[in-house]
């Protein structure tokens, strides 16, 4: 069954990191772990960005329905069900893929049946921001937006503003693997922008004035990790393109334009660093030459 499935899924998942684990551990030298950590954490940010395959496997929407059941008898998510809750929001992933290319009744099932509502609602629950739950479930949904080709269906996504409620959520940013999981979620969102699903994201309401989509990315743009830069850089610059005239309001007004001048500002810092680096060499050649002079 598709429970068993699961279950089953975690349990080899759980083994790996703990072999994983064990091989850390019985490397004592400073210098092997410190390499073994520096591969892992560049494995993940290289992962992070590429897209996936497609599964040739074949799913049911009666499968689907099964791990349906297992979300809705587990509306809180505790210790003793975080591992199946997270088992189960992955598995629906492949579902979703596989029922977009060729079952449409599986997309169909995911949003008659409010999945999205779930996923919201596990995610309101502050305890789940952080670790393995806020992970797989921004993993899921980036998995979801990215592969998801009909126009419509990216349309009943973005419609029930739960993608945009999760977006304006506060993360445990501590945890790099949520960091990068959240910007890979405002990324993908971003490539499937356009005047007619940008919509769902920008708020123009005199009152209630927000852009959560890029202000949030913006907060990121000079964060230490070069992905999450290069992800903001990419998110600003799609929305940039958009040629509506709501988006060109909001980004060149306050507060969101003061982008601008923080960019125009580590640009000058930028060339600063490089003029000083060059002066120092330059400065270092002339001594060497009077040094060589004067030993001649």
């Amino acid at each position: 069954s598709a429970v068993l499935h699961a279950q089953t899924g975690f349990r080899d998942c759980k083994t790996s990191t703990l072999r994983l684990a064990a091989g850390l551990a019985d490397s004592t030298h400073p210098v092997h772990v410190q390499s073994t950590v520096f591969l892992m954490q560049r494995s993940f940010w290289g992962n992070l960005f590429k897209p996936l395959t497609a599964t040739t496997k074949r799913f049911t929407v009666e499968e689907l329905r099964e791990l349906y059941a297992v979300l809705t008898r587990n509306p809180v998510v505790t210790e003793a069900n975080r591992a199946l809750v997270v088992e189960t929001v992955r598995s629906i992933a492949e579902y979703m893929i596989w029922g977009d290319q060729n079952e449409p009744r599986i997309f169909d099932f995911f949003l008659e049946n409010n999945v999205m509502t779930y996923l919201h609602k596990v995610l309101l629950q502050p305890a789940n921001r952080t670790g393995e739950v806020a992970k797989q479930v921004l993993q899921t949904l980036s998995i979801i937006i990215q592969n998801v080709r009909s126009e419509t269906a990216i349309f009943f996504l973005f419609s029930n503003n739960h993608i945009n409620n999760i977006v304006d959520l506060d993360y445990d940013f501590s945890d790099e693997e949520v960091l990068g999981y959240y910007i890979s979620f405002l990324k993908t969102i971003s490539l499937k922008l356009n005047r007619g699903t940008v919509q769902f994201f920008l708020n123009t309401d005199s009152t209630h004035q927000g852009f959560a989509l890029y202000t949030r990315a913006i907060r990121l743009a000079h964060n230490k990790e070069g992905m999450v830069r290069a992800a903001v850089r990419t998110l600003t610059l799609h929305v940039y393109s958009i040629d509506d005239p709501d988006i060109q309001a909001f980004v060149t007004a306050p507060p969101a334009n003061q982008y601008f001048a923080d960019v125009a500002a580590y640009l000058v810092k930028q060339i600063e660093v490089r003029q000083e680096r060059s002066n120092s060499i330059l400065i270092q050649q002339v001594r060497d030459q009077v040094a060589a002079h004067a030993a001649a």
